[in-house]
């Protein structure tokens, strides 16, 4: 999944980050309508939005029925209810791509890399017994202390990176790439769940059971606020879809 990604944001790897999340949000947006299309029955939800907007003018134009306003009323209910489960299985096969799209994203623009300036925090866990002293950092450096906790076996630290990268232990965290590329976090034992949804985790070194570090959020400037990689990637795919809608006729 990783390398698909890497092949789609190739040409924004010099660009600003926004560059490189607009264009995902709109393949994502694109996609979404057209999987919507797909799986939804088109002519029962027409079907549906004009009878629906019937029984919304009928309780406005028989006011002075209260009997026949209820009637409209329960009806409209109850289509709206049909409608959601029209709604239901498209929903939840869209579901699927925008969760591995968001996992990217925020493996790729929710976090900044190690800086030299900013420390981060870090917790490695070893699979049978603790090291007496941590390996030598090959790039970045270990901030002391350094926190044993022997029951767990885990150490835990601050460390600042080198060219947003900080390298122990045979494990490396942050990225040597460009813009958009995954900026690891940690480490686990490598599986499906892992690769699909956990993308900023590599797999753990021989001897050790875990890595988590935490690394400093990021926000961007967007039309005079600060926004998540999240508030982004929803706002612009929602306005790709809508545009998607209007452009390929498809009933929502």
């Amino acid at each position: 999944m990783n390398f698909i990604f890497d092949i789609l944001l190739y040409p924004f790897r010099a660009l600003h980050p926004l560059w490189g999340q607009m264009w995902l949000s709109a393949l994502t947006g694109l996609m979404m309508i057209l999987i919507f299309k797909k799986t939804s029955d088109q002519q029962a939800i027409s079907q549906l939005r004009r009878k629906m907007g019937s029984r919304a003018l009928g309780m406005l134009l028989y006011l002075e029925s209260p009997l026949t306003v209820l009637k409209l009323a329960l009806g409209l209910i109850t289509d709206n209810f049909i409608y959601l489960w029209h709604l239901l299985r498209p929903m939840l096969v869209i579901a699927v791509p925008f969760i591995l799209v968001a996992a990217q994203l925020d493996a790729r623009y929710g976090v900044q890399p190690p800086s030299s300036s900013r420390p981060s925090t870090v917790t490695i866990r070893w699979e049978n017994s603790l090291p007496v002293e941590l390996i030598e950092p090959t790039a970045g450096s270990v901030v002391s202390p350094v926190v044993t906790i022997a029951d767990s076996l885990e150490k835990s630290f601050s460390f600042t990176g080198e060219n947003g990268v900080f390298e122990v232990e045979n494990f490396r965290i942050g990225t040597s790439g460009g813009t958009g590329s995954v900026v690891i976090r940690g480490a686990e034992k490598p599986g499906i769940v892992q690769a699909l949804l956990r993308p900023w985790n590599a797999s753990a070194p021989e001897g050790i059971h875990s890595v988590r570090s935490f690394l400093q959020p990021v926000d961007y400037a967007v039309l005079g606020g600060r926004w998540s990689w999240f508030g982004v990637f929803l706002v612009f795919s929602s306005l790709w879809a809508i545009a998607g809608a209007f452009v390929f006729k498809v009933k929502v």
